[in-house]
């Protein structure tokens, strides 16, 4: 998994946020599935072999899963995108196959142990008496891609390429796909989710995004520390520490809650754009304005993987800079650029 999937895989281990995203996803908002009627669930793997191109010939198909309500067992299992997997209907069909697989042999060991399937008979060659069923799967895809709205199938339909004559006869999958981009409100989430998807859907809308920071200013004046981490690094959106305000208790005392003010930290990042707008209109040319950028998170004491990610730059190019600007010992952007010949302008 890539670091955005860590996140929302961690993000997701609470059940309050598990259960809210499947009710939002899947039940358009209705309480369905309870916190405290979800258990855990093993993790399943699936061997993609060393024709994947993986470091690791195992990689983890679905990336969160719950046990649901007992005996009448559900398995609601989270797939976290952000960007199109144009094989994610493959990717589901198999981590189910193989799910519904592994129960089968669970079932097989234990008639296998008690020997109560009559040896020649259907149910012995069956491993499994006839009466016996399997635990339902159902997987969730959510896509939270900022660059554009899910353009990949939908069904297996969508993956073959045949006539309407042979569409009768080759079974169909449908793929459990949420996409923030497909709605308008998200009224249906109680958790931290809802500010997730909003930014994700609305970030790049200045009008919208104000709108929104005005008509639900209590959540957004108050994000924990876990919304937080998943809007910058999913929604890709800074709420910097000076945005951090103190809940139930005194500073340094230890009974204290972090929470963020979204709403200040939007307002000190227009006002901001503003004044480097004005400065960089003065700046000519891509690395020095690269320069100036890299010398100003470096003033805030910024590590170069996050200066890369924040510049979307390639990290060897950062570290380049910082060398340059070690050497000439200061953050004049004009020396650091003759330092740093050895960039050239795209």
């Amino acid at each position: 998994m890539g670091k955005s999937d860590e996140y929302q895989f961690d993000y997701l281990d609470n059940n309050i946020r598990f259960a809210d995203q499947v009710n939002g996803a899947l039940f358009h908002g209705k309480q369905v599935v309870k916190p405290d009627e979800l258990e855990p669930a093993e993790a399943r793997m699936v061997y993609l072999g060393k024709e994947s191109g993986l470091r690791e010939n195992f990689k983890a198909i679905v990336d969160k899963a719950r046990m649901w309500r007992g005996s009448l067992i559900h398995v609601l299992a989270v797939e976290n995108q952000t960007y199109v997997d144009y094989r994610m209907i493959l990717r589901n069909m198999l981590s189910e196959s193989i799910g519904y697989h592994k129960q089968w042999k669970q079932k097989k060991v234990i008639h296998d142990r008690k020997k109560d399937l009559a040896t020649g008979t259907d149910a012995f060659l069956s491993g499994m008496a006839k009466e016996e069923k399997f635990v339902p799967i159902i997987t969730l895809v959510v896509y939270c891609g900022t660059e554009h709205p899910w353009d990949g199938a939908k069904c297996l339909h969508d993956l073959l390429e045949m006539n309407e004559e042979m569409k009768a006869y080759v079974t169909n999958y449908k793929l459990n796909l949420y996409d923030c981009h497909e709605h308008d409100t998200f009224d249906e989430y109680h958790t931290g989710l809802r500010q997730l998807f909003e930014v994700v859907r609305y970030g790049r809308d200045k009008e919208q995004m104000k709108r929104l920071l005005m008509e639900n200013r209590e959540a957004y004046s108050s994000l924990d520390s876990d919304t937080r981490e998943l809007l910058e690094v999913v929604a890709k959106v800074r709420i910097p520490q000076a945005s951090r305000i103190i809940v139930g208790g005194e500073a340094g005392m230890g009974n204290e809650e972090k929470k963020y003010d979204v709403c200040k930290a939007w307002a000190d990042w227009r006002q901001e754009g503003v004044e480097e707008g004005k400065i960089e209109g003065k700046i000519e040319g891509k690395r020095e304005q690269l320069i100036y950028l890299v010398c100003k998170k470096l003033l805030k004491n910024k590590p170069v993987d996050v200066i890369a990610d924040e510049l979307e730059e390639e990290i060897t190019i950062i570290e380049r800079i910082i060398a340059a600007q070690k050497k000439v010992g200061n953050y004049d952007v004009e020396q650091i650029c003759e330092v740093c010949g050895v960039l050239t302008d795209s």
